[in-house]
């Protein structure tokens, strides 16, 4: 069979599997044709028409692979398909045989009315010949008057429905008649398959049934991790329950109904040179003016592997995948639609024992929230990615959580306790000295309340600033009872607060500073 004999009769294929990177996928697609001895050409439909041409690679069974290589073509074909066409065909005759009944019963209302317009018409001219006098007479003439008047009555109110029903069978009909217009008007339909030469073996049977696999790479298919947390509580010992999905957006044009899917970090477009190191030029720069000038910035601590519990690996793995690719597998072959919507597939789930706690930061929310901490167990890392978070049997928000490697600790936020309450406020006093010598003291008092009835264990975290300057000094004057973290200004209190009491916390620090330093606090 020649090439272009190929091209018009391209055979049907079915899509066995499916590898998803982060920004393409590739696809393995099987297809049986029956061929004779000899050399011959074969296509096979189904492909993505942005498909990468470089990619494809043919193998086959029962016969040796020549060449392969993807070829695009536009047809005219109708807007509907040939199923579609039918239901829109049988619709409209269903709305023409109702216009038709419905015309029908309009002349048959009209008839009724005219001949009781007649028969009251005949009743008054009759009226007019009868000889007055005699009650009998007169009561027998008006219930014939009232009968005719509720006839004529009966009668347009059926013409008024009969005439409404038609309008309506006559739009009715108008929208399929359009509907089947339009599907029979033909629109460009854009196509790639695959050209594979193969060349079945001679001596042997007249026709051989070989089965083709095409692998190759198509992009506007991707995924990315989303997680499932779950806070439990069993048998008294606080749980994360743990699901991962893969979510997949495919916008290829491809059909993947019952494939098996697998999800890699793998990136196969990501150059593989390392980068070039630029000269870093330092430059010396006299400094006339000797006044130290001092500002408070916030800077954010960056806590790798969150700084509590122990580890169970040395060191902590790279970003993403800790430098070795992943690969997650769906359970069961799924079918991923091809419109470009989030699509979700389970690939992993676990159950991990950990450390439920209440926080407050109050220079930050006036509330207190769960947070929990673990340390990741089993075979697999937890991929970055964004977090529903839920409590129990309730959802209560979404949340982000970075790369954790295997053994390493985590935490996760389960949002806010409306149970409990706090209120910040800070006193500031200023002194200078003789000799310009500065002192600030603040003074932040916290108040909490307990609104619930039972007891809580509250972690309250405070900041004091840190200096890196020597002319700089900060000093606690009071702790309150705090843990003081020096390195990183963190004064954490642990406060037992029984249900529906109040209670205080005081902290105080003192910034003293040289007569040349300028304090911008």
């Amino acid at each position: 069979m020649t090439e272009a004999l190929a091209a018009e009769a391209p055979l049907a294929s079915d899509a066995q599997s499916v590898t998803l990177f982060e920004d393409r996928a590739e696809v393995v697609r099987r297809a049986r044709a029956t061929v004779p001895a000899g050399a011959t050409w074969v296509a096979i439909a189904g492909l993505s028409v942005a498909v990468d041409d470089a990619s494809l690679v043919a193998r086959a069974t029962g016969a040796r692979v020549v060449t392969a290589r993807v070829t695009r073509r536009v047809r005219q074909v109708p807007a509907a398909g040939a199923a579609e066409l039918v239901a829109i065909g049988a619709d409209l005759l269903a709305a023409r045989v109702r216009r038709a009944a419905a015309e029908r019963a309009v002349e048959r209302a009209a008839a009724a009315d005219r001949r009781t317009a007649h028969m009251l018409d005949s009743w008054v001219r009759g009226l007019r010949r009868v000889p007055r006098g005699g009650a009998v007479e007169s009561a027998r003439w008006k219930l014939a008057h009232d009968e005719l008047s509720r006839a004529l009555t009966g009668a347009l109110d059926e013409t008024s429905a009969c005439a409404a029903e038609l309008e309506a069978a006559r739009l009715d009909e108008a929208r399929a008649q359009l509907r089947y217009e339009h599907g029979r008007t033909l629109e460009p339909r854009f196509e790639a398959y695959a050209l594979v030469q193969l060349d079945a073996p001679a001596g042997g049977p007249v026709a051989v049934t070989v089965e083709v696999e095409l692998v190759y790479r198509t992009p506007l298919a991707l995924w990315r991790p989303e997680h499932v947390a779950r806070l439990v509580t069993v048998d008294g010992r606080s749980e994360i329950e743990l699901r991962t999905a893969a979510v997949v957006w495919q916008r290829t044009g491809e059909d993947w109904s019952q494939v098996r899917c697998r999800f890699s970090t793998a990136r196969p477009a990501q150059a593989a040179l390392p980068p070039l190191l630029t000269d870093d030029v330092l430059r010396l720069t006299r400094r006339a003016d000797r006044t130290v000038h001092v500002e408070a910035r916030d800077v954010a601590i960056a806590a790798a592997g969150v700084g509590r519990g122990p580890r169970d690996v040395d060191e902590m793995p790279g970003v993403d995948d800790g430098g070795q690719p992943l690969v997650y597998e769906a359970a069961r072959p799924v079918t991923v639609p091809s419109d470009g919507q989030p699509f979700r597939v389970d690939v992993d789930e676990r159950r991990l024992p950990c450390t439920a706690e209440l926080v407050v930061y109050p220079e930050l929310a006036p509330v207190a929230h769960h947070r929990a901490t673990a340390t990741l167990a089993g075979a697999r890392p937890l991929l970055a990615g964004p977090v529903r978070l839920a409590r129990g049997a309730s959802m209560i928000g979404r949340s982000r959580i970075g790369f954790v490697g295997q053994g390493e600790p985590f935490e996760l936020g389960f949002g806010a306790d409306d149970g409990v309450r706090v209120r910040r406020r800070v006193d500031e006093k200023r002194e200078t000295g003789m000799t310009g010598a500065q002192k600030i003291t603040r003074t932040v008092h916290l108040y909490l309340a307990n609104l619930g009835g039972e007891s809580r264990r509250l972690i309250v975290t405070e900041r004091v600033p840190v200096s890196e300057l020597e002319e700089v000094q900060v000093k606690v004057v009071q702790a309150g009872g705090a843990a003081l973290e020096g390195k990183d200004g963190f004064a954490r209190f642990t406060v037992e607060l029984a249900g529906g009491a109040t209670q205080e916390l005081e902290l105080v620090y003192r910034v003293e500073a040289k007569g040349n330093v300028q304090l911008e606090l």
